[in-house]
C-alpha cells in the first residue's frame, strides 16, 4: 500500500490517494502530515492525473533528423521518401534510438506507447525484433505496443509474421497503393487473418482527391470486422465543408473508428472538436519525435495536449482516457478501482501545467514510482 499525500486533483480539490495492488483504493481529505509511513509520497503543489499515453509514434524514425534518402531537406521530401521504403538502420542504432525516446516518454509521464514500424525490405521484420525486446526492458515503466506497417512489396505472409514477431496491431499506408479502397479491404482481410486490430494512416495530404476515412469507415461496417481500428492523419477533412464534414463525422462514429489526432506535427491538424462532436473517440498523439518530419518533436504528452486547442479538461483527455481507449488499456481516472497510473506534476491547475509544460514530475505505473524528474535535470527511472 502506497499513499499519495495531499495532491491536488484537477478540480482543485486536495486529496490523500490510496493506492493498492496497482489500483486506486481511497480518495480522502488530508490527513496530519506528520510520521508519515515510510510507503508515502508528499504531492504537496503537485497535480495529479490520469497518467498519459502516446498512440502514435515512430520510434525507427526518432532521432534521425535528415529525410530518408533525400539531402534536400524538408518535410515534404521526407514523406516522399518514407513511401518509397523502409528505413535502413543498424540494429545497435536503432536501439540506441529508440531506448532514448522511450525513457523520454516515460520520464514525461507516459506509462503506453504504441509505434508504427515499417515491415519490409531485406530484413523485414528487424524493426518489430528490436522494439519486442525494449518492449520487454521496459516493461516495468511502460506497455510498448507495436503496429506493423508494411512497405510497398510486402508479402503478405512477411506481415502476419509480424504478429509472431511482437506486433500487436497491424498498420498500413493504403493512400500509397494504387487501388486504395482494394490496399483497405486487404489489410482488414491480413488484420482479420492475423487476429489483430488495425491502425492506418490515412488521408495525409499526398491526393487531394481522396478521402480514405469514409471508405474505412463503411467498410467496416459492411464487413463486420470486430477488431479495434484506428486512423490517424485524416487532414483531408479539413478541406470539407461543414455539412460535408459533420455526414464524415458521424459516419465514422457510426462505424466505431478511433481517429488519432496529430496536433503538435507541423500540418497535420484535424477538425477535432467536430469529431468530438459527433461522439467520435479522438486522441492526440506526437509523430514525429526529433526526425526530419518534425525536428522539434518533443515526446511531452503536456505538449500534444496543449496544441490540441481545446479546453484543458478536453485536452487532457486526447492523451490520458481516449488515448488509453486507442491502445485497448483499462479506462484510467482518478476513481477507487481504477488503474494507479497516474501522473503527477509540479503545477496548481491544469491550465497551467497545460501553458508552463513543468519539468518536476512523477509517474506512477501500476501503483508504483516509475520515473521522477526534478527541475529538468535529475532524472531516474527504472528502467
Amino acid at each position: 500500500m502506497v499513499t499519495l499525500f495531499g495532491a491536488t486533483l484537477a478540480d482543485g480539490r486536495v486529496r490523500d490517494v490510496v493506492l493498492c495492488d496497482g489500483r486506486i483504493g481511497v480518495l480522502r481529505a488530508p490527513g496530519r502530515r506528520i510520521q508519515r509511513p515510510s510507503a508515502g509520497l508528499d504531492l504537496a503543489g503537485y497535480l495529479l492525473l490520469p497518467a498519459p499515453a502516446e498512440p502514435h509514434v515512430h520510434l525507427d524514425r526518432a532521432l534521425r533528423r535528415q529525410p530518408v534518402g533525400s539531402v534536400s531537406g524538408g518535410r515534404d521530401d521526407a514523406w516522399r521518401s518514407w513511401r518509397v521504403g523502409p528505413v535502413r538502420y543498424h540494429p545497435g542504432d536503432l536501439r540506441r534510438r529508440s531506448r532514448e525516446m522511450l525513457r523520454a516518454l516515460a520520464v514525461r509521464g507516459v506509462t503506453a506507447v504504441r509505434t508504427q514500424l515499417d515491415v519490409g525490405g531485406r530484413t523485414p521484420l528487424r524493426a518489430v525484433e528490436v522494439l519486442a525486446e525494449l518492449g520487454a526492458e521496459f516493461r516495468r515503466v511502460l506497455d510498448v505496443q507495436i503496429v506493423a506497417v508494411p512497405v510497398p512489396g510486402t508479402p503478405e505472409r512477411t506481415i502476419v509474421d509480424a504478429v509472431s514477431a511482437g506486433a500487436r496491431v497491424l498498420g498500413g499506408r493504403p493512400g500509397g497503393a494504387a487501388d486504395c479502397r482494394q490496399e483497405i479491404r486487404r489489410l482488414l482481410r491480413l488484420a482479420d487473418r492475423a487476429e489483430v486490430g488495425l491502425d492506418l494512416h490515412l488521408d495525409d495530404g499526398f491526393d487531394p482527391r481522396l478521402l480514405a476515412v469514409g471508405d474505412l469507415a463503411r467498410l467496416l461496417r459492411a464487413s463486420g470486422f470486430d477488431r479495434p481500428v484506428t486512423a490517424s492523419h485524416l487532414t483531408g477533412l479539413n478541406r470539407l465543408a461543414p455539412a460535408a464534414l459533420s455526414r464524415v463525422a458521424e459516419t465514422i462514429a457510426a462505424a466505431g473508428l478511433r481517429v488519432v489526432a496529430l496536433p503538435s506535427d507541423r500540418g497535420c491538424g484535424l477538425p477535432i472538436r467536430e469529431l468530438l462532436a459527433a461522439g467520435v473517440t479522438v486522441a492526440a498523439g506526437g509523430d514525429h519525435l526529433r526526425d526530419a518530419g518534425h525536428p522539434m518533436g518533443r515526446a511531452d504528452p503536456l505538449a500534444t495536449a496543449a496544441a490540441t486547442g481545446l479546453p484543458p479538461g478536453s485536452a487532457w483527455a486526447t492523451v490520458a482516457g481516449h488515448a488509453r481507449d486507442v491502445l485497448g488499456l483499462e479506462p484510467g481516472g482518478l476513481a477507487p478501482g481504477a488503474p494507479a497510473d497516474l501522473l503527477a506534476v509540479r503545477a496548481p491547475s491544469l491550465a497551467e501545467a497545460l501553458r508552463t509544460r513543468p519539468g518536476d514530475r512523477v509517474t506512477i505505473r501500476a501503483g508504483r514510482v516509475s520515473t521522477r524528474a526534478v527541475r529538468r535535470t535529475r532524472v531516474r527511472t527504472a528502467a
